[in-house]
């Protein structure tokens, strides 16, 4: 319950951007996000939300993340606070939700142009932000 409490861990129930800015790490990348064409509000809400791109999008596979996710900041929060990182990068089942993610928010534009995960490119070297640096946030992943 201490790490819990101590994490906020009730506000990774929702979808709220806010919840991802309780780690030191991500105060950096937190205020780009509010900077960037993302978080800009539309109809009172952000475009998109730290979730609707770095979260699958079906429910089981959002909540499993979502998990699997909280389970790791519990240990960290609990065995590592001492040692939490400084900079954190992308995995790559990260890059492809958020790849795949791109795609399903933009398919509308996706449709009509180049998939950078198909041929020439087969080793998957390129990708929405290898050229959409910074919409989300400038610090990288």
């Amino acid at each position: 319950m201490y790490t819990f409490h101590n994490a906020k861990g009730t506000s990774y129930f929702s979808d709220a951007s806010e919840s991802c800015n309780n780690c030191h790490i991500m105060n950096e990348v937190y205020n780009d996000y509010l900077k960037a064409s993302h978080s800009k509000e539309v109809d009172g809400k952000p475009r998109a939300t730290c979730n609707d791109c770095h979260l699958p999008h079906s429910f089981f596979e959002k909540w499993i993340a979502k998990a699997q996710s909280g389970l790791g900041h519990a240990y960290a929060f609990t065995f590592k606070l001492d040692s939490l990182p400084t900079h954190l990068s992308a995995n790559a089942k990260s890059k492809e939700i958020v790849q795949n993610n791109c795609i399903e928010c933009h398919k509308e534009i996706a449709s009509n142009t180049i998939n950078p995960t198909l041929d020439p490119h087969k080793d998957n070297s390129l990708s929405c932000v290898s050229c959409h640096q910074g919409v989300g946030h400038k610090r990288g992943f």
